[in-house]
């Protein structure tokens, strides 16, 4: 496998069902798999198979980035992909012509969060969408989508990923041994989340540890571990701002080489800026649930003993009554539980951090 499926690890069937699908394309596809196995990846391999048989290494770098104007990528709207955007935005993308090439691709992520009126409002797209369009829904529960949506898709299935699968990508990804095994250990089988985790994602995770077992008991220790946490959160999101300034200009120097008409240019750019604040807030979720994530690990560990396998590889588990552990993982699913309400989120953190107990270690210091 090479060019646009390179990065797509232990998929081979699925892979060679999407080659397959690439060469001679329907309309309309559902690439579906359990959180981890790589459905985004893949199917952004597919849009660039779809657009440029012959996986030439721009194509599949512009669309990895999300920057190919013949690629439309549409994620949910705070949590649901809802019935206007479906109108306002996926439909006339669909119609809109290809810029590039003589085939367009439309992404829907996350299409599980369809609602049921937007799903209603795109049957008629996905079932005839124009010759040249092709839409892809990709989606972790497919089986929450409406029957009436999956039968007008073609279903292409990735499996799970085992941990030693996991570990020996990132290790041929340059990842260092010691990162590998504990990014493939606190993955859960998530390929995407184990390449975060080793790389964007490592002080993220490594903030809220800390300020887990920092705790002693005392609001002065939990004012300040809420604290770090949100700086941590805080910081991601900023890197997300980083990544997306940076990738505006290259779009802007790459679209003036090629010789883009202007109007083209303005259109695909109001796409991207429109596109960045729901971005963010996606982002600052997806932190938090990574943080709280990291604080659970902390909390299984303690409850499995000294002597069961650790998620946390590099660090002794904590001496935590074992009640108290199970009143901080229901604390942080209550948390995680509220955000999908967008709540403020210093305030969440504070109010977790004063149900969180600290190491025994830590009140005895």
């Amino acid at each position: 496998m090479t060019g646009p499926w390179d990065a797509i690890v232990g998929q081979d069937r699925a892979v060679k069902q999407l080659q397959r699908a690439a060469a001679r394309p329907g309309h309309a596809y559902l690439v579906a798999g359990p959180r981890g196995a790589g459905v985004v990846d893949a199917a952004r391999a597919f849009a660039a198979a779809l657009i440029a048989p012959d996986g030439d290494d721009r194509t599949t770098d512009l669309v990895r980035r999300r920057l190919h104007p013949d690629v439309a990528e549409f994620e949910p709207e705070r949590t649901v992909i809802t019935v206007d955007q479906a109108r306002d935005e996926i439909i006339p993308e669909v119609w809109s012509a290809p810029i590039e090439s003589g085939r367009k691709v439309v992404l829907l992520l996350e299409a599980e969060r369809l609602q049921p009126e937007a799903a209603n409002a795109l049957l008629k797209t996905f079932e005839e969408p124009p010759e040249r369009t092709v839409i892809v829904l990709v989606s972790e529960a497919p089986d929450e989508l409406l029957a009436t949506v999956r039968s007008r898709l073609q279903r292409i299935d990735l499996g799970s990923l085992d941990e030693p699968t996991i570990e020996q990508a990132l290790l041929a990804g340059g990842v260092d041994q010691e990162t590998a095994q504990l990014a493939a250990r606190l993955s859960g089988g998530q390929l995407g989340r184990a390449r975060e985790l080793a790389g964007e994602n490592r002080s993220l995770r490594d903030a809220f540890v800390r300020a887990g077992r920092d705790l002693d008991g005392t609001g002065a220790a939990a004012a300040r571990a809420a604290a770090e946490m949100l700086d941590a959160v805080h910081a991601a999101v900023a890197t997300l701002k980083d990544q997306y300034a940076e990738g505006l200009a290259r779009f802007d120097e790459e679209t003036a080489a090629a010789g883009y008409q202007p109007r083209d240019v303005r259109r695909i750019r109001r796409r991207l800026e429109e596109r960045q604040p729901g971005r963010e807030r996606l982002a600052r979720r997806k932190a938090m649930t990574e943080g709280l994530a990291a604080l659970e690990s902390l909390y299984r560990d303690s409850l499995a003993g000294p002597d069961a396998p650790r998620r946390n590889l590099d660090l002794e588990p904590l001496t935590a009554d074992a009640r108290a552990c199970v009143r901080a993982l229901e604390a942080c699913r209550e948390a995680r539980d509220a955000l999908e309400f967008n709540p403020n989120e210093s305030l969440l953190l504070e109010r977790l951090a004063l149900h969180l107990p600290g190491s025994t270690r830590s009140r005895a210091r």
